[in-house]
């Protein structure tokens, strides 16, 4: 007996290797009755083992309804092929906003108004559902994405830069600029809870939001490579507790020391709490991201 398929996007997308061939196929075809222009918004890219899908996306209401478009192609192996032959959305850049027409009696249904997005039209797509929208993705403030990080949290990947907090090379850090950065405090809870901070560099304010627990402390046996010995696994749990109880020990305005890259700002290391004097360096896993809500960066396209 297979499993009952999950009625909400999050589960979905976050695991999409199991539900994604479940989800029900759909067909273009010309809408009939009453019908709607909207603001549509193009998320990004996603996938996985030969499969490259757009994520898509349009509100009605306090409703946003979700969709996959399946590329003709394994777009990592056509990358080696010198992304040949050539498709239409080759350069393109997500996010992006466009219009769709949708179907009053049926919102799921629609059809692309932007000339060049039209061109989805001609393979057919997964509808995902629904979930709660957010106001304004690619202009919100970084206030309004801290209150509304619930919603925000499987968006963040797409819409906002992020990149890993502790640099591959941590010996160049040593020649970055010194600064302080002003603990904001944590918002969200479970896997979407978030430590949120900024510092200024020059006049311009850069705000950050980091969850508190790493990836990998999700992480089965079967995640680690099978060369890991349980050692290893419990070290990796270990530190990502370090991390949960770090973030957990600063209070609301505590003021942090931080390192940025004089050349790229929004480039930091987390250092040490100021108060208590002598305080140890927060413990940062390697693998966690963080993002940058303000200034707004949004992700590079692939």
């Amino acid at each position: 007996m297979s499993a009952e398929l999950p009625s909400d996007v999050r589960t979905l997308l976050s695991e999409l290797t199991t539900w994604h061939f479940r989800l029900p196929v759909h067909h273009f075809a010309p809408l009939t009755g009453h019908t709607v222009e909207a603001d549509a918004l193009l998320y990004g890219e996603l996938g996985y083992a030969d499969e490259t899908l757009f994520l898509y996306g349009y509100c009605v209401g306090e409703d946003e309804y979700c969709f996959l478009y399946d590329t003709p192609w394994d777009e990592v192996h056509r990358a080696l092929n010198g992304t040949s032959p050539n498709e239409w959305y080759d350069g393109l850049v997500m996010p992006r906003a466009f219009r769709v027409r949708y179907s009053v009696s049926a919102p799921e249904r629609h059809e692309m108004v932007d000339p060049l997005l039209r061109s989805m039209m001609e393979r057919p797509y997964r509808y995902l559902g629904t979930r709660a929208a957010v106001a304004r993705p690619l202009t919100a403030t970084a206030e309004e994405v801290l209150r509304d990080i619930d919603r925000w949290d499987e968006r963040l990947r797409y819409l906002r830069r992020g990149r890993y907090l502790v640099p591959q090379d941590v010996s160049q850090t040593a020649e970055w600029t010194p600064a302080v950065a002003r603990f904001g405090g944590l918002v969200g809870r479970g896997e979407a809870e978030y430590a949120h901070y900024r510092y200024e560099v020059g006049g311009t304010s850069y705000v950050f939001a980091v969850k508190t627990v790493p990836p990998i402390s999700r992480m089965t046996p079967s995640d680690h490579s099978p060369q890991a010995s349980r050692k290893r696994r419990r070290a990796h749990l270990a530190l990502a507790r370090r991390q949960e109880q770090g973030f957990r020990l600063l209070s609301s305005g505590q003021e942090i020391g931080v390192r940025f890259n004089p050349k790229e700002p929004a480039e930091h290391v987390l250092g040490a709490p100021m108060l208590p004097a002598g305080a140890p360096p927060l413990d940062i896993d390697p693998s966690t991201g963080v993002y940058q809500l303000e200034p707004i960066v949004f992700p590079r396209s692939k």
